[in-house]
């Protein structure tokens, strides 16, 4: 007998003792290397309460040599990274990128790996998007991060150096598909409208593009986001193989209790006080 969208709506997504049915997102294991991640969230709602909590876990791999951070307001970082690698616009974007690349070239030219220069670099664009045309503008630097950011490090032979990037919004809509579609994690909270959610519901979530499909996605979605505070959810879409949604998708909590930590830097770097903000 089929099952009508009735009694689908009677069957609750949470497990039996009340759990949501995904695992824990780890990102020492499963942020990928050279990875993209969108984060996306109202305000308040803990965005960057959570990727502190992942930089606080690569800190204790070191697994980035380097952090810069990008952002309107330089609010957030400032026991974790030092003022000399914040920064208010995505101008010195590029600079960081050809470093990178100097050091691979400088590296293929080392015969032995004690001697090739370590350089990992994780960018964090955090709400950094003020005019929406310097995102939507077909060949942006975000464009391109998000496209060919991988490749950065690609011919590089000291296989530790990497360029993550981490991109994080208050909506999911003001991001064009050719930036969040090339994310290999996406993160999010519970949505402020139904057409942010539906955006990444139907995108990301759904296994089969029938009905029954996008009702299991958004019971999912609802799942997860619902319950915990704070609690996002987090859909690896660099898998392929995904037969159910536990295959890639998972739920993230903040750990709001560790301390905070200087991630990298000397005295001088820690020398320079926040800049006031400019209005």
């Amino acid at each position: 007998m089929p099952t009508t969208e009735s009694t689908r709506e009677e069957v609750s997504p949470l497990n039996h003792d009340g759990t949501v049915p995904v695992d824990k997102f780890d990102p020492i294991k499963q942020f990928p290397e050279n990875g993209f991640a969108f984060v996306v969230a109202p305000r308040r709602n803990g965005k960057t309460e959570h990727i502190l909590s992942w930089l606080r876990q690569f800190h204790k791999t070191k697994r980035f040599t380097h952090y810069f951070l990008i952002s309107q307001t330089l609010s957030g970082y400032e026991e974790y990274i030092p003022m000399t690698y914040q920064f208010t616009t995505l101008g010195p974007v590029k600079d960081i990128i050809r470093k990178l690349q100097d050091v691979g070239k400088y590296n293929k030219g080392q015969q032995y790996q004690k001697d090739m220069v370590k350089c990992s670099v994780c960018l964090i664009l955090d709400d950094m998007v003020g005019d929406p045309k310097e995102v939507r503008a077909s060949g942006s630097i975000l464009q391109k991060i998000a496209v060919n950011g991988r490749h950065v490090c690609r011919e590089d032979p000291c296989k530790s150096n990497e360029l993550a990037t981490i991109l994080i919004s208050q909506r999911i809509t003001l991001i064009p598909p050719a930036i969040r579609n090339n994310a290999d994690v996406i993160l999010a909270s519970r949505l402020a409208s139904f057409l942010e959610r539906q955006t990444l519901i139907e995108n990301y979530l759904s296994l089969t593009s029938d009905k029954e499909g996008i009702h299991e996605a958004r019971a999912l979605f609802d799942a997860v986001t619902l319950s915990k505070q704070f609690r996002f959810i987090a859909i690896s879409t660099y898998i392929a193989n995904r037969t159910s949604h536990k295959d890639y998708v998972h739920y993230c909590d903040a750990n709001i209790k560790e301390r905070a930590v200087k991630l990298f830097g000397d005295k001088d770097d820690w020398s320079m006080q926040k800049p006031d903000i400019s209005f």
